[in-house]
């Protein structure tokens, strides 16, 4: 990623970070890329902006166009528990994936369709994008909508040569900072106005010195850098052109025909190369969408909590989705607002107890499939 950048090209950083407008992020961004050196070490990074001046063009675009009373709604409102979209190149696969999942037929190709499918009592919001066509806008926007989204389903029509469709999906998920692996290490930078440098987590190779001054290059005085996992200073000079978001998943090859034992290569050539998920589908009932949601929601770190009503002692049949390491009273803000106010304390049963149910405090941390009981005031 940035490779010593000159002292102008860290100037004019700072100041597309500090635009407020989408004009002014544009100017900004326009002026940073001239300051950049054409080398190797800079390819990426080159990329990567001029991907974010063509998606800013478009939104610039599109609030023209909706003055004038024009535009286009491309954004999905997430509902359910996970929002999974599906993205692929024109082809019957890429539709015959969304349909086996949910059972909508696609009959319009050129706008986000939303479905809903349910897993162990999870719902899934199942998105099909419009196919990717390759041209700037059509991927700024294709890519937005995967950015927004918490899982990936890539789904290619079992071709000779889908290994390079695949290679250039995952490129393309990559140059919009969208991490399709989980990452060693994420970074993220929030800026202050006072207090100086401050790290939470871990820094692998370097000090908070080291990270001091390399924010203060880029003329940031005062921040705190949350890491999860070990940091090193390029992680750290990485988040600064903005976090990298990582998104489960999945590659989904459709093979209607008679090509499954070609596939079945294929399929083992792609998980060897890119040490992801690939599945082989000939038609609706060979999808495994359990495997599939099995996947996403360990890789999102989730769990489920189900709840239990104090008067009649009926368990909902539909859980809680939080991320690991929730605590009782956060699932409890969750069930009402006033619930975590009046919290006294909390009945949990789990299968990690011997006896149950156990009395619990506000900072027990729950497990997956626990059942809780919430007493108020």
């Amino acid at each position: 990623m940035p490779t010593n950048l000159p002292a102008e090209a860290k100037s004019k950083w700072k100041k597309a970070m500090d635009a407020k407008t989408p004009e002014e992020k544009l100017q900004a961004l326009q002026e940073f890329l001239s300051a950049v050196p054409k080398h190797k070490g800079t390819e990426r990074l080159r990329m990567q902006v001029t991907r974010q001046i063509a998606a800013l063009r478009r939104e610039i675009e599109l609030k023209r166009k909706k003055k004038v009373g024009g535009g286009e709604q491309f954004f999905v409102e997430k509902e359910g528990d996970i929002q999974v979209v599906v993205l692929g190149y024109p082809g019957p696969g890429r539709e015959a994936v969304f349909r086996c999942i949910t059972g909508i037929e696609v009959t319009d190709s050129k706008k986000p369709i939303p479905g809903m499918k349910t897993w162990e009592g999870v719902y899934f919001q199942i998105i099909s994008a419009p196919p990717l066509f390759g041209d700037a806008s059509s991927q700024s926007r294709l890519m937005a909508l995967a950015r927004n989204a918490d899982a990936i389903i890539l789904a290619l029509d079992m071709v000779p040569g889908v290994e390079s469709e695949v290679k250039a999906l995952l490129d393309a998920l990559e140059e919009s900072r969208i991490a399709w692996k989980k990452p060693r290490a994420s970074v993220e930078i929030e800026r202050r106005s006072t207090g100086g440098v401050v790290v939470i987590g871990e820094l692998e190779g370097t000090t908070l010195q080291d990270v001091a001054a390399l924010l203060r290059d880029y003329g940031i005085y005062h921040a705190v850098v949350k890491v999860t996992g070990k940091a090193t200073l390029d992680d750290v000079e990485e988040a600064l052109f903005g976090e990298i978001a990582y998104k489960p998943t999945i590659v989904v090859l459709y093979s209607p025909g008679d090509h499954i034992q070609d596939a079945e290569v294929v399929r083992g050539t792609l998980e060897s190369e890119f040490g992801i998920p690939v599945h082989l589908i000939k038609g609706c009932e060979t999808i495994d969408f359990g495997r599939m949601a099995e996947y996403i929601f360990r890789e999102l770190d989730l769990i489920r909590v189900y709840t239990r009503n104090p008067r009649t002692g009926e368990v909902e049949e539909r859980p809680i989705v939080v991320r690991r390491g929730a605590k009782v009273i956060e699932v409890a803000r969750i069930i009402h607002s006033q619930l975590g106010e009046s919290f006294k304390y909390a009945w949990v049963w789990s299968n990690r107890f011997t006896f149950n149910p156990r009395k619990v405090g506000k900072d027990f941390e729950l497990g997956d499939g626990d059942i809780i009981q919430i007493a108020g005031g």
